[in-house]
């Protein structure tokens, strides 16, 4: 099991620039004797170190070190320890927001997992959202589990995603965020403190709770204030993004408008709030420590 998985497993590559080669003393488990183990090819050492390690590691790099528990957990031989890097890969997919790149990479690994487990047209959903959420630098990795998904997956929406790799002008069907969007660090509002301290070693429901806010009753009855989380051409995209908040206790909602172009957008927005200052306020303390990004907006109620 170990041998086939690691020559399929080219997600390593795109992560090499997170490795370390510096020297350590072997007797604590630190991430460059993780790497230097991984790289040997000790797997059950590598995993261990990473289990030990990553749990310190800064928010900005920890999602990457559990990347690498996950791919080490994977090659071990040892059943138990593929499907513990499984639950793993899944637990750090759902607690990743889609804007940042390594969800990309998380996305591309669930793909290989789902292809070594024979799920062929389940690696091609995952594929596509890698591709649909990616950035630039990314697309030489892409582009070869492209061609192992396609080997084994019948797909036009991967065959097109993937011809379209690397050509900006055609892959403006990966997320769009609206053009008014504004990054919360930019907004006048002062955002609650950000801290991200979750642990992903064993994936876990939220538990916090969204109190439901009624809608106002101001003399503008037909019109309420959301939030506007996204602006999607793929519609998967947006149900993505619905459902990784949704575990949050994040409510949203999908609604469809139509450009004059002809150009369809899929826009996820929560709410309704009383007034724009609670839907900020909202915003602040449960989208902002989990770095998605909003807009306010007083949305018009269909009669």
């Amino acid at each position: 099991m170990a041998k086939y998985f690691i020559q399929n497993l080219v997600i390593s590559s795109a992560l090499c620039a997170f490795a370390t080669t510096a020297s350590f003393a072997q007797a604590t488990p630190t991430l460059a004797s993780a790497q230097k183990a991984y790289v040997n090819g000790n797997w059950k050492e590598a995993a261990a170190a990473y289990e030990a390690v990553c749990p310190t590691q800064p928010d900005s790099t920890r999602t990457e070190c559990f990347l690498w528990n996950v791919l080490a957990l994977s090659q071990t031989g040892v059943a138990a320890d593929f499907s513990k890097a499984g639950k793993r890969l899944d637990s750090l997919i759902d607690k990743t927001n889609p804007q940042k790149p390594i969800y990309t990479d998380l996305m591309m690994t669930k793909a290989q997992f789902q292809m070594y487990l024979g799920k062929y047209n389940k690696a091609a959903e995952s594929l596509i959202h890698a591709i649909e959420t990616s950035q630039p630098h990314q697309v030489t990795v892409l582009q070869k589990v492209c061609t192992a998904v396609q080997n084994r997956a019948r797909n036009e929406e991967l065959n097109e995603a993937c011809k379209n790799l690397g050509k900006p002008e055609a892959r403006k069907a990966k997320v769009e965020a609206p053009a008014t969007t504004v990054p919360m660090q930019n907004a006048a509002v002062k955002p609650a403190p950000t801290q991200n301290t979750t642990q992903v070693a064993t994936p876990q429901p939220a538990t916090q709770t969204t109190p439901q806010t009624k809608i106002s009753k101001s003399a503008d009855a037909q019109s309420t204030w959301q939030l506007q989380l996204g602006a999607f051409s793929v519609k998967s995209n947006a149900d993505l993004l619905v459902d990784n908040l949704k575990r949050r206790n994040i409510t949203c909602t999908i609604s469809q408008n139509t450009l004059e172009s002809g150009k369809v957008l899929y826009i996820v927005r929560t709410g309704p709030f009383d007034t724009k200052e609670s839907a900020v306020d909202y915003g602040a303390k449960k989208l902002t420590p989990i770095h998605v990004e909003f807009r306010p907006l007083l949305v018009k109620q269909a009669l």
